[in-house]
């Protein structure tokens, strides 16, 4: 049963991005069609997704968070986050980068699931803590991906070769806007992971700075997006900076966790 969710949500996510793809081509009638067949199918894939990924995440021992496990979660969050996102913000071409990435996700969760991992951390801001992680992560993945896009287009608009797909992309100031919004909502959540994990490990181990490599790449992200929003704030930073300070944060996170379980799982068979 396992196998054929797999299965098809890696369809649903392929056609997904197919009809995204299709969306940023078409006129505004077959545009609409096409949109409403991307939702729908995103939509099945993130449930047979979610429905596979049910039995790991809401064990009674508490969330097994292997390697290949976690990928899979938040590849899984970063769609919901963008199906969500997209009732409010005109986010529809992103998911020609969201639905592979998440399909993705899933194989590498699905093929080499890893070895199960409980957190240490327990109790309601250990849960804080855990979810704050995943959704500030899911976010600024978002984030990275409209920043990468928005400097695609904005290149194409200097350059003066606008295609058909960048025609019908937002204007270059909605789609900044929609970025900073990804980062200002994704740094409180980075900050209250950090509040959290602080509380937790204050409960548990009796001080609430384990200065640790995940701890240390965790600040040292944080810093990289509060100087990102010091510099929009201060000196209208934008484009390459947005690129450059996202790509920062998001690497030093993925560091902080998944860089960890890979050396302990893969490396060390731990």
């Amino acid at each position: 049963m396992i196998h054929l969710l797999n299965l098809l949500a890696v369809l649903a996510y392929l056609g997904a991005t197919g009809a995204t793809l299709r969306q940023a081509q078409q006129r505004e009638t077959e545009n609409r069609q096409a949109d409403t067949v991307a939702i729908a199918t995103g939509v099945v894939a993130a449930i047979c997704h979610g429905a596979n990924l049910a039995p790991a995440t809401i064990a009674p021992g508490g969330p097994a968070l292997a390697l290949g496990t976690t990928v899979s979660l938040i590849g899984l969050l970063i769609v919901v986050l963008y199906l969500a996102a997209r009732l409010l913000r005109p986010l529809g071409t992103l998911g020609m980068l969201v639905f592979p990435a998440a399909a993705l996700a899933l194989v590498t969760g699905w093929i080499f699931p890893g070895e199960a991992y409980a957190p240490r951390l327990q109790g309601s801001t250990a849960l804080t803590h855990i979810l704050g992680a995943g959704l500030a992560y899911a976010l600024l993945s978002l984030a990275l991906a409209q920043a990468l896009l928005l400097t695609a287009q904005d290149h194409t608009l200097r350059q003066k070769k606008t295609t058909r797909f960048f025609a019908t992309l937002p204007p270059v100031e909605t789609m900044e806007a929609v970025l900073f919004q990804l980062i200002y909502a994704g740094f409180v959540l980075l900050t209250v992971t950090l509040i959290s994990g602080g509380l937790s490990s204050g409960q548990m181990f009796g001080n609430a700075l384990l200065l640790n490599h995940h701890t240390v790449l965790a600040l040292l992200a944080w810093l990289s997006i509060l100087v990102l929003i010091i510099g929009r704030l201060t000196f209208g930073w934008r484009g390459r900076a947005a690129v450059i300070w996202t790509s920062v944060g998001f690497s030093l996170l993925a560091l902080g966790y998944f860089g960890t379980r890979f050396v302990l799982e893969v490396l060390l068979g731990n």
